[in-house]
C-alpha cells in the first residue's frame, strides 16, 4: 500500500495528567503514516486524488492546541478520527505521538504511544 508520511510535526500543547502540564505546556512530536492508493494522483498530478499533506499538519495541530488531554493516548485517537473523517481516501492510519519532555523523573529520549487504525477498525 501507498503512503503518505509526516515525520515528527512539532507541536507545543498542553496535554497531561499533571496539572503543570497542562498549564505550562510542552513540545509533542507527531509522526503520521496515511496509508492510500496513491495512483491517480501520481498519474494526474490532482491533488485532491491524495490527501494533502499540509491539511493534515494544520489539522493535527488544530486538534492538539484546541483541546486538553490527559493521556496522549486520546490525543493519539481524536488526530486518527480527525483524519479519517476529513479524507476518505485514507485508508490506514498510524500515528505515533512522542512526548520528549515527559515528567517521568528520568533521564529519557521521550514517550511515545503508537496506534494503528484502518477505516473499518475506527470512525469509517
Amino acid at each position: 500500500m501507498d503512503k503518505i508520511i509526516i515525520e515528527d510535526l512539532e507541536v507545543y500543547a498542553y496535554h497531561g495528567v499533571n496539572e503543570e502540564e497542562k498549564v505550562l505546556g510542552q513540545m509533542f512530536l507527531v509522526t503520521l503514516e496515511i496509508g492510500l492508493d496513491l495512483r491517480q494522483a501520481a498519474l494526474t498530478g490532482n491533488v485532491n486524488a491524495t490527501v494533502n499533506y499540509a491539511e493534515v499538519c494544520d489539522m493535527v495541530k488544530e486538534i492538539m492546541l484546541t483541546q486538553k488531554f490527559d493521556l496522549i493516548e486520546t490525543a493519539a485517537m481524536k488526530i486518527i478520527e480527525g483524519i479519517f473523517k476529513r479524507f476518505d481516501n485514507a485508508e490506514t492510519i498510524r500515528v505515533i505521538l512522542k512526548k520528549p519532555w515527559a515528567p517521568t523523573g528520568h533521564h529519557l529520549k521521550y514517550a511515545a504511544v503508537e496506534l494503528k487504525r484502518t477505516r473499518g477498525d475506527c470512525c469509517g
